[in-house]
């Protein structure tokens, strides 16, 4: 699993539509869970068209989208898919998948993310707390129902038509600001038990995990 440690989900899914944008095939890009609409330029930097959905609209140019149910009639096929920060709030999550399936085009492609629920800060939490870092449950109230572990996720995925061309961590392990204060060492102290569940286990640096797949 290939760690992004400089890069942000938003930068880690641009790079890799940029690595497809010339072989799509089709030039409609399906944005689910577009929010206020923050991808938007990424998308148009390309010169392929944005086509934002949510499960509540944010902007007026979002379509409502459940993904219990197949895709609204009268949208476009897609043959590229934005789907970040959505799959840990589906209580069906293989459905969605599947539906997603059923909206995009053969050949197309889909970045996937989700909170690392492998991530060292999750391992932190989990050793001193008895729960992941973001699936607490003061986490139920942002609907995060489904924890997102990369061996489930990829099931999910083959299960429904796509191939798995990498899975990727996205973030890394900062270290706290030099300070004299008692606030600085438990800071540091932190920082060096997320350093070492890091040196065993790599792919539990940062907090994002990605995957980018094909439809076949």
């Amino acid at each position: 699993m290939k760690n992004y440690r400089n890069l942000d989900r938003g930068q880690w899914a641009e790079l890799k539509l940029s690595e497809v944008a010339h072989k799509l095939p089709n030039k409609i890009v399906s944005d689910i869970g577009a929010g206020f609409g923050w991808f938007r330029p990424s998308v148009e930097k390309f010169n392929l068209e944005w086509q934002p959905f949510d499960f509540v609209r944010k902007i007026e140019e979002s379509t409502i989208w459940d993904l219990n149910h197949k895709a609204p009639k009268n949208v476009k096929t897609p043959g590229f898919v934005v789907f970040m920060e959505v799959l840990e709030h589906l209580s069906n999550p293989e459905l969605g998948i599947r539906n997603i399936a059923e909206h995009m085009e053969t050949g197309g492609y889909m970045v996937l993310t989700t909170p690392n629920p492998l991530s060292a800060e999750s391992k932190f939490t989990y050793l001193f707390k008895n729960n992941l870092y973001a699936f607490q449950p003061k986490h139920l109230l942002e609907h995060h129902v489904y924890v997102p572990l990369p061996h489930v996720v990829r099931f999910h995925l083959e299960n429904n038509g796509f191939e798995v061309l990498e899975s990727a961590t996205i973030g890394n392990v900062i270290a706290p600001k030099v300070a004299f204060t008692l606030k600085y060492f438990k800071e540091l102290v932190h920082y060096l038990f997320l350093k070492l569940f890091v040196a065993f286990h790599p792919e539990s640096n940062g907090h994002t995990q990605g995957f980018f797949v094909i439809k076949k």
